[in-house]
């Protein structure tokens, strides 16, 4: 399936689409959660999870350059057979189902914590899928601009993050690696689940007008999320003391509590509000990744059922599930395990078979 020149996405739209997605739930729980396994040092642990990231995402643009004009799906089919490959794109479009409920799931739960305790879950669910559908139902180019889009619109948002600073304190830093390498390399776990959303270049590479810029795209996009992690990182680790980082969930929403201005109080409310943002550009790629998989396996072309089954799924869902913070989070750490599989482990094995297959095939020849 070649991609037409009206659905293709620019090198721009290519990398916010996947920066956007690696901006998750993540950004108010990351702090808290490398602190609790590592400490302080928890920073040295985003940077080694980031740079697993963009080894196994330049596996991934390496594995769809050897066939540019290929969707995931046929490259699946040429290297294991016609069953197989669709069998392993059931479980990716498992696995990117998953990582809709978990993210889609989380924001309601936040929104209804923080912002809307009273509003009925299925009310919330419906008011978040709504511009979801409105996206992904204009293909990718359309998911592209609204990823550029959000970026631009909220690139004030880390800056923020600057402003408690006059309260930190540098020490709380100091000294580096205090417990050894041990913790710093455990938490490394937490910070590869933090960088998902690259493997959804599997599925964005097909419609990248500039198929040669898809390794530098991907490694900008990486990068990026790393200069804001490691920021929100760095920021919570000297303002809160070693010990009290711990004692929050949301570290990054507790870190923009103290800032008020003279017309507005509870600017958290304020900065929660515009991070729903990002939570819609993790969702969304996510929800286009689902349907474009129905779409690959059953091969059809801009196929919109796989967009009213997913959505009405999910908001029918919402009137039988009481969400609560303790089963969202082990369906989280699920997500996790399953995207150090999927997402890690499956393009680093598939990468090398490839061009194993290539390069026995040359011998052979």
């Amino acid at each position: 399936m070649n991609t037409t020149e009206k659905k293709s996405i620019t090198l721009t739209q290519y990398i916010f689409a996947i920066h956007g997605v690696q901006m998750g739930q993540d950004v108010l729980t990351l702090p808290s959660d490398v602190a609790a396994v590592a400490g302080t040092d928890g920073w040295i642990s985003v940077i080694i999870g980031s740079i697993i990231t963009m080894t196994v995402s330049l596996c991934i643009v390496g594995i769809m350059a050897k066939h540019p004009g290929d969707t995931f799906l046929q490259v699946l089919t040429r290297y294991f057979g016609k069953w197989a490959g669709k069998a392993c794109m059931i479980i990716w479009g498992l696995y990117f189902l998953m990582s809709v409920v978990v993210l889609l799931y989380f924001t309601i739960l936040i929104l209804k914590i923080v912002l809307l305790p009273q509003t009925p879950s299925y009310s919330l669910v419906l008011l978040c899928i709504i511009p979801v559908y409105m996206v992904i139902r204009g293909g990718a180019r359309m998911l592209g601009r609204y990823a550029v889009f959000v970026f631009f619109f909220t690139i004030w948002m880390p800056l923020l993050l600057v402003l408690p600073l006059g309260q930190a304190h540098g020490i709380f830093l100091l000294p580096m690696i205090k417990e050894g390498a041990a913790p710093i390399l455990y938490a490394v776990k937490n910070t590869v689940w933090v960088f998902l959303g690259f493997e959804v270049a599997f599925i964005l590479y097909p419609y990248l007008k500039n198929k040669r810029m898809a390794a530098k795209g991907i490694v900008i996009a990486n990068s990026l999320s790393l200069v804001i992690y490691l920021l929100i990182t760095l920021a919570c680790f000297s303002y809160f003391s070693p010990d009290g980082i711990t004692q929050y969930i949301w570290t990054t929403l507790r870190l923009v509590k103290p800032i008020e201005f003279p017309f507005l109080e509870r600017f958290e409310i304020v900065f929660l509000s515009f991070y729903l943002f990002f939570f819609s550009t993790s969702v969304i790629p996510y929800a286009f990744a689902v349907t474009n998989s129905v779409e690959q396996i059953f091969n059809k072309k801009d196929w919109q059922l796989p967009i009213y089954i997913l959505l009405l799924g999910l908001f029918f869902a919402s009137f039988f599930h009481k969400l609560n913070y303790k089963d969202l989070e082990t369906l989280r750490i699920g997500w996790g395990w399953a995207g150090i599989i999927v997402a890690y482990i499956f393009p680093v094995a598939l990468f090398l078979y490839v061009t194993a297959h290539q390069y026995l095939n040359r011998q052979r020849a």
